[in-house]
């Protein structure tokens, strides 16, 4: 420690946080529920200073927590759902009621357990979707009702339009994605779907780089083809006209400069 008096330095500083917040952790320890010996990893850490076991590994603090479930605090109103004493978390409902709402639109839905992937593709597809709009001679879109991450449907762990693919048209080749034809991402129709290169599903879709490659001409009307055309290291396009036009400004700057 440094002398009384004297401020202490950057690194003394660091030695000494280093030092309180260390803890040393065993490689091994006895829960004391089940009386197994178990690996660190099996039990649940904390981090409120350091790294802290706690007393009972993750499978006995579940029993435990099944068994002595938490009582709401009076400040926690419990789930609207009649005859449901579960502390409320979202939109006044409990995680498994809130759960249904996000996945079947009612809370008070009843979980369906499907013997294999495709009864449950069957049962939650709407075959009265929408036409394409761009595609209409496509015929409608098998609308998928089921989960999904946000952009395409989930079955189990597979992709409900791939699943779908496979189902009609045989297995996927290897490298190749689905692409939909009529842009619908929720749709299973396997009318819709094609398997495609990386490269060719990216430019039918409608982000940047397919409105980039889709592109003729430069924002100044010349064309981005023939001689005009130049391809830099790293692939990307440019006008020729518009690099010469450039050229001749910076030149024009540097004479007024001088």
């Amino acid at each position: 420690m440094p002398a009384k008096g004297t401020r202490m330095t950057t690194e003394q500083r660091r030695k000494i946080s280093a030092a309180l917040t260390r803890t040393t952790l065993p490689q091994e320890k006895r829960c004391p529920r089940c009386q197994e010996t178990k690996p660190a990893s099996a039990f649940r850490t904390r981090k409120p200073g350091g790294l802290v076991l706690t007393a009972y590994c993750r499978l006995c603090e579940a029993e435990k927590l099944r068994e002595n479930p938490p009582k709401p605090s009076g400040k926690t109103k419990p789930c609207q759902i009649d005859g449901c004493a579960a502390p409320a978390q979202a939109k006044k409902l409990c995680w498994t009621h809130y759960n249904r709402l996000r996945a079947h639109g009612d809370p008070l839905a009843t979980p369906v357990a499907y013997r294999n992937p495709l009864d449950s593709l069957a049962a939650r597809t709407n075959r009265d979707g929408p036409l394409p709009e761009g595609r209409p001679s496509l015929g409608r879109c098998w609308i998928w009702t089921g989960s999904t991450n946000g952009k395409y449907g989930r079955v189990g762990k597979q992709y409900a339009h791939r699943l779908a693919y496979e189902s009609a048209k045989g297995p996927i080749p290897d490298g190749l994605q689905i692409d939909h034809l009529c842009r619908n991402t929720v749709c299973v129709n396997p009318d819709h779907l094609e398997a495609v290169t990386g490269r060719v599903n990216l430019l039918r879709s409608r982000g940047f780089a397919a409105r980039q490659a889709a592109q003729t001409d430069c924002i100044h009307g010349h064309p981005l083809s023939g001689p005009n055309l130049y391809v830099d290291k790293r692939g990307r396009r440019h006008c020729r006209e518009c690099r010469k036009r450039r050229s001749r400004e910076a030149a024009a700057r540097r004479r007024t400069d001088q």
